[in-house]
Parts: C-alpha cells; structure tokens; sequence
C-alpha cells in the first residue's frame, strides 16, 4: 500500500489481497480513498494464500478468496491523510470493514526542460552486477561517439563489495552520476527512481542494463529519428553469451508485433528497454509510473506512453550486444508460430488443467507450474489494466480504445484479440491466447469448487 504519492499526474493504483472467513465466501471488495471509493472484481483464485491458509487450520481447497482492483485520483489531488479502508462484502450478508491507515500526497513539480546541445541521461539500473560484463558496458558507454551524455546509475541495494566496484569501474570520469536504494525496490521502481533524476536540460534518455555492450554509434543513430520527429526509437539487438559466442544476429526475429500502437504495445510489448532512446520531455507524461506490484516493466510502460504520444520508429540494425545469461530479467524471445500453437493448446486443454489443480496432491506437487499458468496470467492482465487506465487518464490513449476490462467482458476480449484477424501480429495473439488460458483456469476452478478456504491479509 503506497503511503506517499507523488500527484503531478493522474495517480493510478492496482490494489489486490485476499480475505477469509470460515463460514462465508468472498463476494466483493470495495476501498476507501477520503470519500472516492473503488470496487474490486472477486473473488478471484489466489494459490499463494492456500499454504497460510493450512497453517490456520483450514482443509486443503482451491483458495478462491482474492480480490484485485483500480484506485485512481486525479493530478494534483490534495489533502494529506486521506483515511483509507478496506469493505469486504461476504455471500452471507455481512459486511466487514477494515481501517488501513492513511495516504499522504507529495506534489513534485514536472521541471521546465530546456534541451541544451543534444544532451542524453542515461539512465542505468543496477543490482549485484558481475563485475567484468559491468566494466563491459561502462567501457562501450565511454566509447560512444556522441559524446554528450551523462549515466545515472541507481544501485538497487547491491552488496557492499558489488557497489564498491561500481565505484571503482566508474571512478575518474564525472559523467558517472551514482546514487544508491536504502532498500531494494525492484527493476521497475528502481527505473523510475533512476527517470526522476534526468536533468531539466536531457534532450534525450536512453535506459542501459548493467551487463550489455553498445555498439559505437549507438546514441548517435538513434538519435537521427528523434531529431526527424519520433518520440521514441529503437533499434535491433544481436544476442551473445557471455563469452561473446553468437546465438542470434537478431532480437526480435521478423519483428513478431507492432511498435506503433499503444493499444498494441499494451498487449504485447516489442519494445526493448536498453535498445531505445526517447525524448525527455516524453517524462512529464510518464512520471509517476502506475503502481502495481508484480509483473510490470519499465519499457513496456515507457514504450506505451511513447506511442500514444507520437512516432515510434525502428532501426533495423542490430546496435548493440545483448548478452543471454541465467540473471537476465527477461531474455530473448524465440518466434514462431509454435508459440500460437501452444497458447492455443493451453487454452484448449484449460478444463482439464482445472480439473487436475483442485485435486490437492496434484496441485502440491505442480505449485509452480499451477502458479505461472493461473497466478502470473491474472497478474500479467492487472497490470495491463492499470497501464491501460492511466495512459487514458493522461490522454494517451482514447477513451474505449482496448479497454482491457476488469471483471466482465476479460475473455470475450482476449477472445476477440486471440482470434479474430488483425494487423497486430503474432506476439499480439500469442499473449493475448496466452492471458486467455490463464483467466479461463482461474474461471473453471472456481465454479468446480465452491468451498472457501481461510485467511487474511
């Protein structure tokens, strides 16, 4: 729960949780912000809460007991304090309402951007780097041939003898601007954490992982789109191992979706974060990201607002080295259409799938894979639902305009982005397909048991 918000923007929360009695099931969930109230869709399967649930002495069922929903406020809403509640609505008829302290505002002033002589933050997350693919890319940040920039270095909590050879590798050149988390905060804060620290007179912001290599003229080709009119360009990669082998001269083969869509972008995002650069006054829309917990990136976000504000261009030219290893957040993506295929497949197969998780031992024994198909499809849709409302909240997407419901109408429209014929590519239907199977398991096991099992949080 954020206690502090910054209100320049439209401010957009996904708030979620699950709730128990043991005599009643969940039937809905409303919040309290001050006097604006957000109802949430429930109950929705929650398989994180069944094994707290056992330790309270509930019987081994299908956790369906959670809630999820949007919280949104308008730019520069004020008043501090704002008493924030929780009503739980059971299918008995009781109401339950539960106080969860106080929200307070922070009103941070969009700065007044005056490019000056092309000027590029880059904007670098770190965590625990390895120290030779680290000296690596701060080596190919050196080598750039536009020389005008600045890297913004966030650490996110690296250990003591991590950050002292950040240090050192960055050591001698004041370009190198170092801050460091109290806390680790996640890619995605740490990312925005890094954004609000661009200079009021960046031209430009390119965001850099901590273990890649950049081609030379990387900044300086990306540039040429921006100063022709694009907000947002980027470029192909070529993906090595960590030795520098070859494993695919390019990142996106065939380029499986389209980058000049918001709507589409909001689907599937094609868009990689450490290959793009954009203008900078693209923050004052983007700043503050939507708050969400899970399952959210940075340039999925950031390649959003770019498309709903103007011109998304692609450079099909590989201009820097992404390199494949075990630590990577999110590694490259093999195409095809035998990802369509099983995305169907799992769709198809989603009552079968159903069935076997509400029996315990089997769900117990595939926790992880139950998990990642029910779990992580459910939070995967959330957070398209909260980019999707905050980006019309901040006019960058138009009203109707792949509405990404929440509660009904969810699978008619993943069904008709899934199946019906369109432009948008195979990465579109596949997620779509993919998010579709997910929330159709979630459907079945619910209505194949009706018990409630317990807990709170």
């Amino acid at each position: 729960m954020p206690t502090h918000v910054d209100s320049r923007q439209d401010f957009t929360w996904l708030f979620s949780g699950w709730a128990y009695r043991p005599s009643a099931g969940l039937n809905g969930a409303v919040l309290s912000v001050g006097q604006a109230a957000f109802t949430a869709h429930a109950p929705l399967v929650r398989l994180d809460a069944e094994a707290a649930l056992t330790e309270r002495g509930a019987a081994p069922g299908i956790p369906a007991c959670g809630f999820a929903g949007l919280a949104s406020l308008p730019a520069g809403f004020s008043g501090q304090d704002l008493e924030i509640s929780l009503r739980l609505d059971w299918d008995d008829g009781e109401r339950e309402v539960r106080p969860l302290g106080t929200f307070g505002t922070v009103r941070e002033e969009a700065p007044e951007r005056t490019p000056a002589n092309r000027l590029v933050a880059v904007c670098m997350a770190t965590y625990n780097p390895d120290p030779e693919l680290f000296q690596a890319q701060v080596a190919s940040l050196v080598a750039q041939t536009h020389r005008n920039w600045i890297c913004l270095i966030q650490d996110d909590g690296s250990s003591e003898e991590r950050w002292r050879e950040i240090v050192a590798a960055t050591a001698g050149d004041a370009r190198f601007q170092l801050d460091r988390n109290p806390t680790n905060l996640g890619f995605y804060r740490n990312f925005e954490r890094s954004l609000s620290r661009v200079p009021a007179d960046a031209a430009f912001v390119a965001f850099s992982d901590q273990d890649d290599a950049w081609y030379p003229d990387k900044l300086r080709r990306l540039i040429e789109p921006l100063e022709a009119g694009a907000v947002l360009a980027f470029s192909d990669m070529r993906v090595v191992d960590r030795r520098g082998g070859v494993l695919s001269e390019v990142f996106w083969p065939g380029r499986q979706g389209r980058h000049d869509q918001a709507g589409a972008l909001l689907m599937a995002n094609v868009v990689t974060g450490c290959a793009c650069l954009f203008r900078a006054e693209l923050l004052n829309r983007a700043l503050p990201f939507p708050q969400v917990k899970r399952y959210a990136y940075h340039d999925h976000w950031i390649a959003c607002c770019a498309a709903g504000a103007g011109p998304v261009v692609y450079v099909p030219e590989p201009l820097s080295d992404y390199v494949q290893h075990g630590g990577n957040t999110l590694g490259y993506r093999r195409a095809g259409i035998r990802l369509v295929a099983k995305a169907a497949a799992a769709l198809v197969l989603s009552p079968l799938v159903a069935a076997a998780a509400c029996v315990h031992g089997v769900r117990r024994r595939w926790a992880g894979v139950f998990r990642l198909l029910v779990d992580s499809a459910r939070q995967e849709y959330l957070v398209r639902v909260a980019f999707a409302e905050a980006l019309r909240r901040r006019g960058l997407l138009p009203d109707g305009a792949d509405a990404f419901p929440l509660g009904r109408g969810e699978k008619r429209f993943l069904v008709r982005a899934g199946l019906i014929p369109g432009r948008r590519g195979i990465a579109y239907r596949v997620t779509a397909l993919r998010l579709l199977a997910g929330l159709a398991v979630e459907r079945f096991m619910i209505r194949l048991t009706r018990r409630t099992t317990s807990g709170s949080r």
